[in-house]
């Protein structure tokens, strides 16, 4: 492969690997994109854990620009500052670590550590507060409180088995998401505890703290309204018992909490003003057999997404919110999750997934046996393999990512598709879950607003434009994981976070391989007088005309001039698909009447009618300076990519007007790259024998440079 090609701008797979079933993916993102992911800082924390927990969850504190990391492993929570420079930005070092078993012996000495679940950053102060778990199943957990350097201030009692803690946006309360979930499973005399959400008033400081418990008892004689409602429910089981807060997310004015109640498939709404639980709603189920929803169903070592007749149940894990025009809406992270408690074998072991074996293939569903919410025959699976956008007043889908995040992950490694957090290989997971989308963080840049969703399997980062709730747009993907082994890179990404400002990031914690990432989102932004081109300032093609000048292969007329207009010649093309190539010799000198030896593109012309990416006009005449056609300028560009080894998508997606003016033995030039969006036409026509313009030769080969 030349060492100019960009394969994301290709956006067909190769047919050597695998073929995908369903309309092919168009990237969101082109050459005037100011959005593009790219990695910028490096934090190792030396840690790596197949089975995750290590540098899992991150938050960013503004007060001293800084990340505080939880690493499950080491039981510690580490800071790294975000003010480095070329020379360390890719070893990072932790400048703080604090030992939160430890402090907690100074507190509660007779309080057995369990694990760091979250952390979170006060809004206007410098203080920080992470949850811990106690290691009895049905203790109660701790919040503490600590200053940006590390010092406690104070620890407060919580719910059990505190699994998320924020800030409100006033700052004035800290709140946890307790999860009570029956760990030891289900049985005569096994405790399911009660899934709680803890409200903390900090609003006169950090002394004398005291939880109030927000319970969901009140929905207990609401059972069968829940269940109509999609609420997923253990049968026989009290919503207060059953119901399990997973994250928290808190509306814009501080008076609403939106609890993710992940395998409740439901989102409940606390009412800060008062601390009472005031409606629990079902989130609904995906229908895969919809145009939009195809995935890959099943473990064949292919790549083969297709409409399925299953349903998926969103059941997030990260949820956050944002407010468009004084309407809050909740994005959410579609995880999936089964229940799997107590010890297998014994008679208190409870697993509610079950697999079936669908054409030879072993596919994960959720044994609907014990729960209420479902529709009989109908068959459920965990997740939506996608990310969504709710209202968050009436909880009605307003948006769905459909089956963008395995189209995507599929285009760009087809090799190791639907891979696995601890393995690499090829659909490991399409069976369960499939690339199982972790988090959510929301960031504003200028006016426009962005989701940011981390996929925990295959790992990378997905970004969206979110500004238009009803009409999100994929923006751009980056996945920093190294396929040659089954763990290297960076690996799993568990926990978000975005850093706003003039030079917005985001920052990735990864469970797997111990890393956290610092991700640049503004695209490099090449400065306007390292090309003083005088006639490209309000150009179409003006991005395109800057990324080919700087890539070496053409520049303008003169110094000061481009000539976007004018035509673009047969010696041209030539030349720019050598400088591609990398300047490869041609076996043989060219033996053409109007070509000498002694010519800049002597050797570019016999390179490339040697290999038939041109032809010349007879035996003696090549023509060089002849403006070269669009028809004559797609069959070069698609000899060549192919001869590199390039295929292509044969489907025609939008016939031309004018096809019939379109050479036979050019028609598969043309529309495989107008299938790549690599070159199309113009008002519905091609365009054949029209003559090529340096501005859209320029927008062709932009989109073959990295």
């Amino acid at each position: 492969m030349s060492k100019y090609l960009n394969f994301k701008s290709l956006v067909a797979v190769s047919a050597a690997a695998s073929a995908v079933v369903a309309p092919t993916f168009a990237p969101a993102v082109d050459a005037a994109s100011n959005y593009q992911l790219s990695l910028d800082a490096r934090y190792d924390s030396g840690v790596i854990n197949e089975d995750g927990g290590t540098t899992e969850i991150i938050v960013y504190n503004p007060h001293n620009y800084a990340t505080y990391v939880v690493n499950g492993t080491t039981k510690k929570v580490e800071a790294i500052s975000l003010n480095y420079d070329a020379s360390n930005a890719l070893s990072l070092k932790p400048f703080l670590s604090i030992d939160i078993a430890e402090l907690l012996k100074s507190v509660d000495p007779s309080f057995e550590y369990g694990d760091i679940t979250s952390i979170a950053v006060h809004p206007t102060e410098n203080v920080v507060v992470a949850s811990v778990q106690a290691a009895g199943y049905n203790d109660p957990g701790y919040a503490v409180f600590l200053t940006g350097e590390g010092e406690l201030l104070n620890a407060v009692k919580v719910g059990v088995q505190p699994d998320n803690i924020t800030f409100t946006p006033d700052g004035t309360k800290a709140l946890t998401a307790n999860e009570g979930e029956p760990r030891e499973g289900y049985g005569e005399g096994v405790v399911d505890p009660k899934g709680t959400v803890s409200v903390i008033d900090v609003s006169n400081g950090f002394e004398n703290l005291q939880a109030e418990e927000v319970t969901f008892e009140k929905f207990d004689d609401k059972r069968d309204q829940l269940v109509a409602d999609k609420v997923i429910l253990k049968k026989n089981t009290a919503p207060s018992v059953d119901l399990e807060p997973e994250y928290i997310t808190v509306s814009d004015d501080s008076k609403y909490a939106y609890v993710a109640l992940q395998e409740n498939n439901a989102i409940a709404i606390i009412d800060l003003t008062s601390n009472e639980a005031i409606s629990v709603k079902g989130l609904g189920f995906k229908d895969f057999g919809l145009p939009g929803n195809e995935l890959d169903l099943r473990k064949d070592k292919q790549v083969q997404l297709q409409n399925e007749n299953v349903f998926g149940i969103y059941m997030p894990d990260g949820i956050a919110t944002y407010t468009v025009n004084g309407k809050t809406y909740i994005v959410t992270a579609n995880e999936g999750d089964a229940r799997e408690w107590g010890e297998e074998g014994s008679e208190n072991f409870h697993l509610n997934e079950k697999e079936i074996e669908v054409d030879g293939n072993e596919i994960v569903f959720f044994d609907t046996t014990e729960y209420d919410g479902f529709e009989e025959g109908k068959d459920y699976i965990y997740g939506a393999r996608s990310f969504a956008i709710f209202d968050a007043e009436t909880m009605e889908l307003v948006f769905d990512s459909g089956s963008d995040f395995e189209r995507i992950t599929a285009e760009l490694f087809p090799e190791h598709f639907n891979a696995s957090n601890d393995n690499v290989k090829l659909d490991n997971r399409s069976g369960k879950k499939g690339p199982e989308p972790e988090d959510v963080k929301i960031g504003k840049i200028g006016d426009e607003v962005f989701a940011f969703i981390g996929l925990e399997r295959i790992g990378g980062v997905m970004m969206y434009n979110v500004t238009d709730p009803a009409n999100a747009k994929f923006v751009d993907y980056l996945n920093l994981r190294a396929f040659s082994e089954d763990i290297k890179g960076d690996v799993s990404p568990e926990g978000l976070a975005f850093v706003p400002g003039d030079d917005p990031k985001i920052i990735v914690g990864h469970e797997v391989s111990g890393t956290v990432t610092v991700l640049n989102v503004l695209a490099p932004q090449t400065p306007t007088e390292e090309l003083p081109y005088k006639d490209i300032a309000n150009h179409d093609a003006k991005e395109a005309i800057i990324a080919v000048t700087n890539a070496g292969l053409f520049k303008g007329v003169n110094e000061t001039t481009f000539a976007p207009n004018k035509s673009f010649t047969r010696a041209q093309t030539a030349t720019v698909l050598n400088r591609l190539a990398g300047g490869v010799q041609a076996k043989a000198n060219a033996s053409f009447k109007d070509v000498k030896g002694t010519d800049s593109h002597a050797n570019a012309i016999a390179w490339a009618v040697e290999n038939k990416f041109l032809v010349s006009e007879n035996d003696n005449v090549f023509a060089p300076y002849k403006p070269i056609t669009r028809e004559d300028f797609a069959v070069a560009v698609y000899n060549y990519l192919t001869n590199q080894g390039e295929a292509f998508d044969a489907v025609i997606q939008d016939q031309y007007a004018d096809d019939a003016t379109i050479g036979d033995e050019a028609k598969t030039a043309v529309y495989a790259l107008q299938s790549a969006g690599i070159m199309t036409g113009s008002e519905g026509k091609f365009n054949p024998n029209e003559p090529i313009t340096r501005a859209e030769a320029a927008i062709v080969f932009s989109k073959l440079v990295k």
